[in-house]
C-alpha cells in the first residue's frame, strides 16, 4: 500500500523570528503515485508554500528525480492539507521542503508489461513505494530537508488591538478594488471620500475622524506615508498607489501602544506588508459600467521569495456622476534577498500618478436642481504623484539581529475643493465691493522626504524563559511647500494666497522595547519613546500678501503698517520634545484564552500653522488605556480566533475638518471610550472576519459629541473557496470563489446637535478558474443603495437661493450607486503546468 510520511525539523532559532513558532502540520496526505514508465528508486524534494488556512498555494522542485517523477510529487503534495503554522498563536504562512522517495513495485506486478498509456496493474502487495526520506534512527538532528525556514523580522504582539491580519483568502474582497478594501478588513474602520478617487480617503475609527488619515501612522513595509504639512491636513496619507493585489499582510494597531509607533499614531498605526504568494505571471483586463477600464500585470517569478515581485496597474474612468472621472498608473517592483543562513534584504521602488475631477459636496435642499449624484463646482479636482526608492537589511550579528532601512519620497499633490460657494467671498478693494469670485481653493504641495530606521535586538535566558531587549531610532527630514490659494469660480485663475510655506521639519525619535516573561504565562511588552521635533517655517505671505506690479491684491496682507512698508516674509524656528510610555500585558490563563490590558502615550507633531517662535512643544499628545480578551482554538476543521477590546483615550489638542476653511483645524481636548469584538474563522472551504465597535466620542469643555463620527460600526467579509463538485473540463477542475462583504454604518453627530442616518451596504465578489484562465466579477453596492458617503452641517452660499443665508444647512457627497468590474485573467503558475 502506498505510503507518504512528512518529516518536519525544528524551527531555526533566532531572535529574528517570533518567539513562539509551530511547523505546519499534515492533516490530509493523498498518496503519490510511482510513475508507469519507471522502474528506479527515486528521491524528490518539493518546497511548498503553505498558507494561513492550511492550503499548498505553491509547489516547486528543489531536488529533481527526472521529470516523471518530479510530476508525480507535484501533483501529490498540491493536494495535501495542514493545520497552519502559527507565529504565537497566529497563523502565517510557511515554506517547507518535503521529501519523497519513490521505490519501484516488487514481485509478480514488476513483470507485467501495460498497454500503451495504460499503467501497470498493482498488487497490494507489490505496491510501489513513495515515502519522505528520513534520518537514520541514530541521527541527533533532522535532515536539513525537513526544515521550516522563517525568515522576517519580529512582530510581537501588543494586546488586544494589534491585529496582524492574513490577507489570505479574503483577498477575493480586497482585489480589484484599492488599499481601502484591504484596510476595512482591521475592525472598526469606516472610509469615505468627499474629494474624488485620488483624494487620501477620511478614515474613521474608534471615534477618530481621520479626515485625510492625518492622525494613524501609515507605513508600507516601514516606509511613512504620511504628508508632513500638506495644506489639506497635516498628516495627509495618500495610500492609493499601493496595489492591492500585492499587499500580502496588513497590521493595525488601534492605539499607541508600540515604542515603535512614530508621529501620526494618535489613533494608531497601519502597515501594508507586501508580497506575492502565488507564484507566477498574472495578466488581467476589467471592464466596468462608467466606462471603467483596468489592466494589472504582476510577475512573481517562481523560485524567489515572496518578497520579490513587479506590478503594474492602470485603471481609468469617466465616474458614476457629474465630474468624477480619474486616470491612474502605478507600478511597485520589489526584490527580497536572502543574506547568509538567516538574513534578508529587500529593495522596493514604487512610481505612482494620478489625475482626477471632484464633485464635493451639494447641498440638500439643491438637489432638484442637480441630482444626487450632481455637483456644484465643475472645476474642482487634482492630481497626485509619489516617487518611493527604499532599502532594508535584516540580519543576526553579534548574538542578536539587526535592522537597518532608508528611504526617499518625492511627493507633489494639487487640489481644488469649494465647500462654502461664494459665502467667504466679501473681500474689498480699495473702498467698492468686487463682483463675488467664489470660495474655490485650490491647495498645492510639493515635498522631499529623506529617512531612516534602524535598530538592535538582542535575547537572553533568564528565569527559565526568554527575555529580550531591543533599541532603535527613527529619522526623518521634510522638505515642503504648502501652498493655498482662492481661485475665480469655474477657473483655475488665483486671485488671492492665504498660505504659502516653506518648511524644513526634523523628526528624531530613539526607543527602548522590552519584552519580558517572568513567568511562561505572562508577558509584558513595551518601553519608551523619546521624540524630539525641529522647525524652520517660512512664510511667505505673513504680512505683505501679493502684489500685482507693486500693488496688493487683497487687504488682508497689508503691505504697509503705521512704521511703514512691510516684507511679506517671516521666519518661525521652534523645537521640542516628548516622552512617550507605552506598555502591554498578555496573561495567558489558559492555551486557549489569553488577557490583555495595555497603557501607552502618543505624539503627533503640529501644522506648522500653528508653530510659534521658540514654541517649546509643537506637537499634540495622546493618553490611551485598554483591557481585552484574546481567544484562539486550533482544530482540523477550522482555526479560531476572536477578541473582545474595551479602551479609552483622550487627546489634548484634537484637529477636526472646518469646512469654510476647507481644511482641518485645531480644536481644544477630546476624549473617546468604547469597545471592539472581533473574531476571524478559517476553514478549508471558508475565511469569515467580522467585527463590531462602539464609540463615544466628546470635547472635554463642552461635552458635545465630535462631529462626523459614527457611533456603531459593523462589517463581515466571508470567502468561500475550492474546487466546485462535478465540474472538470479537459480533467482539469473549476475552482471557485465567492466573497461577500456586509458593511453597517450607525449615525453620526453633526456641529448644532444635528445627527446623519446609518446605512447599510453589500458588495459581491466572485471568480471561476480553470487551466490558466480566471473569470472575476465585482459588485460594489449591490443593492443599488442611494446614500451619503460623507454629511456636514453649515453655512454655504451656491446661488441656489434668491438670496444667501448664513443659516447652516445639511451638505453631503453622495456614495457610489452601484457599480461593477468584470475582469478576465491569464495566470501561469504551479497549477498550469501540464
Amino acid at each position: 500500500m502506498t505510503r507518504a510520511l512528512l518529516l518536519l525539523s525544528s524551527v531555526l532559532g533566532t531572535a529574528a523570528l517570533a518567539q513562539s513558532v509551530t511547523p505546519p502540520e499534515v492533516v490530509d496526505s493523498p498518496p503519490a503515485e510511482y510513475p508507469s514508465a519507471e522502474t528506479a528508486s527515486a528521491t524528490v524534494v518539493t518546497e511548498v508554500t503553505v498558507d494561513a488556512t492550511g492550503h499548498v498555494t505553491t509547489a516547486e522542485i528543489a531536488e529533481s528525480a527526472g521529470k516523471a517523477f518530479d510530476d508525480a510529487a507535484l501533483v501529490a503534495v498540491r493536494r495535501w492539507t495542514f493545520r497552519p503554522a502559527l507565529r504565537n498563536g497566529q497563523p502565517f504562512a510557511a515554506r517547507i521542503r518535503i521529501p519523497f522517495r519513490f521505490e519501484p513495485p516488487t514481485g509478480p506486478a514488476a513483470s507485467i508489461q501495460p498497454d500503451a498509456g495504460t499503467p501497470p496493474p498493482v498488487a497490494p502487495e507489490a505496491a510501489p513505494v513513495v515515502t519522505p526520506v528520513a534520518p537514520p534512527p541514530e541521527a541527533p538532528a533532522p535532515s536539513p530537508a525537513g526544515e521550516v525556514t522563517v525568515r522576517g523580522r519580529r512582530r510581537v504582539e501588543r494586546g488586544a488591538s494589534d491585529f496582524q491580519i492574513e490577507i489570505g483568502k479574503l483577498s477575493v474582497v480586497t482585489n480589484s478594488g484599492t488599499a481601502s478594501d484591504v484596510l476595512l478588513l482591521a475592525p472598526g474602520i469606516f472610509i469615505a471620500n468627499e474629494g474624488g478617487e485620488g483624494h487620501a480617503d477620511q478614515v474613521f475609527l474608534r471615534g477618530f475622524n481621520l479626515e485625510q488619515g492625518q492622525s494613524l501612522e501609515f507605513t508600507v513595509n516601514g516606509v511613512p506615508i504620511n504628508d508632513v504639512d500638506n495644506p489639506d491636513g497635516h498628516g495627509y496619507a495618500d495610500y492609493h498607489f499601493i496595489i492591492p493585489e500585492l499587499v500580502k499582510n496588513l497590521r493595525v494597531i488601534e492605539g499607541p501602544f508600540d515604542p515603535h509607533q512614530g508621529d501620526f499614531a494618535v489613533a494608531g498605526s497601519a502597515d501594508y506588508q507586501l508580497g506575492v504568494v502565488e507564484r507566477g505571471i498574472r495578466l488581467q483586463g476589467g471592464l466596468g459600467n462608467y466606462g471603467t477600464k483596468q489592466a494589472l500585470g504582476i510577475v512573481a517569478p517562481p523560485g524567489e521569495r515572496e518578497g520579490t515581485f513587479l506590478g503594474v496597474k492602470y485603471e481609468t474612468s469617466d465616474g458614476w456622476g457629474s465630474n468624477r472621472a480619474y486616470s491612474y498608473l502605478s507600478a511597485m517592483g520589489q526584490y527580497e534577498g536572502e543574506l547568509g543562513e538567516r538574513g534578508l534584504w529587500h529593495l522596493l521602488a514604487t512610481a505612482y500618478s494620478n489625475h482626477y475631477r471632484s464633485a464635493g459636496v451639494v447641498r440638500r435642499d439643491a438637489l432638484d436642481a442637480i441630482g444626487f449624484y450632481g455637483t456644484f463646482d465643475p472645476s474642482q479636482g487634482g492630481d497626485a504623484q509619489r516617487y518611493t526608492l527604499a532599502a532594508d537589511v535584516f540580519s543576526p550579528l553579534a548574538g542578536g539581529t539587526v535592522t537597518q532601512q532608508v528611504f526617499l519620497t518625492y511627493r507633489s499633490h494639487r487640489l481644488v475643493e469649494n465647500f462654502t460657494g461664494f459665502l467667504e467671498d466679501v473681500q474689498e478693494i480699495g473702498q467698492s465691493l468686487h463682483d463675488q469670485r467664489g470660495d474655490a481653493r485650490q491647495q498645492a504641495y510639493n515635498a522631499i522626504v529623506a529617512g531612516a530606521r534602524g535598530s538592535y535586538r538582542a535575547s537572553t535566558t533568564l528565569l527559565g524563559q526568554e527575555q529580550s531587549l531591543e533599541v532603535g531610532y527613527y529619522a526623518r527630514y521634510d522638505h515642503v511647500t504648502p501652498q493655498a490659494q482662492r481661485l475665480r469660480f469655474g477657473t483655475q485663475i488665483p486671485y488671492k494666497t492665504e498660505d504659502d510655506f516653506v518648511d524644513d521639519i526634523f523628526n528624531l525619535a530613539g526607543y527602548l522595547d522590552l519584552d519580558l516573561r517572568p513567568v511562561s504565562w505572562l508577558s509584558l511588552r513595551g518601553g519608551l519613546r523619546q521624540e524630539y521635533f525641529s522647525y524652520n517655517v517660512l512664510n511667505q505671505c505673513a504680512t505683505a500678501g501679493n502684489y500685482t506690479r507693486g500693488q496688493p491684491l487683497d487687504v488682508d496682507c497689508p503691505p504697509y503698517d503705521r512704521a511703514g512698508p512691510r516684507l511679506p516674509e517671516t521666519r518661525v524656528s521652534a523645537s521640542g520634545s516628548v516622552l512617550e510610555p507605552k506598555v502591554s500585558a498578555l496573561a495567558r490563563v489558559l492555551p486557549w484564552l489569553t488577557l490583555t490590558a495595555s497603557y501607552g502615550i502618543g505624539a503627533a507633531s503640529s501644522d506648522a500653522r500653528y508653530v510659534f517662535q521658540n514654541s517649546e512643544s509643537p506637537f499634540s499628545k495622546l493618553q490611551a488605556a485598554e483591557g481585552g480578551v484574546l481567544f484562539h482554538h486550533q482544530s482540523s476543521v477550522a482555526d479560531l480566533s476572536a477578541r473582545a477590546v474595551g479602551y479609552w483615550t483622550h487627546v489634548d489638542h484634537d484637529l477636526i475638518f472646518d469646512p469654510q476653511l476647507g481644511r482641518l483645524d485645531q480644536t481644544n481636548g477630546t476624549t473617546r471610550r468604547g469597545f471592539v469584538g472581533a473574531l476571524r474563522a478559517t476553514g478549508r472551504f471558508i475565511d469569515e472576519s467580522a467585527s463590531v465597535t462602539y464609540a463615544y466620542a466628546t470635547f472635554d469643555d463642552t461635552g458635545l459629541l465630535v462631529p462626523y463620527v459614527p457611533a456603531w460600526v459593523a462589517r463581515s467579509d466571508t470567502s468561500l473557496f475550492g474546487a466546485i463538485p462535478g465540474l472538470r473540463i479537459a480533467d482539469r477542475p473549476i475552482t471557485g470563489t465567492l466573497g461577500v462583504r456586509l458593511s453597517y454604518v450607525g449615525e453620526r453627530a453633526l456641529p448644532f446637535s444635528q445627527t446623519a442616518p446609518g446605512n447599510f451596504v453589500t458588495d459581491l465578489h466572485a471568480t471561476l478558474r480553470w487551466s490558466l484562465v480566471e473569470l472575476g466579477v465585482n459588485v460594489w453596492n449591490l443593492f443599488n443603495r442611494e446614500y451619503a458617503q460623507s454629511e456636514f452641517f453649515y453655512a454655504s452660499d451656491f446661488h441656489t437661493r434668491p438670496y444667501p443665508t448664513l443659516a447652516p444647512a445639511s451638505h453631503f457627497t453622495a456614495a457610489a450607486p452601484r457599480t461593477f468590474l468584470v475582469t478576465l485573467a491569464l495566470i501561469f503558475d504551479q497549477e498550469t503546468r501540464p
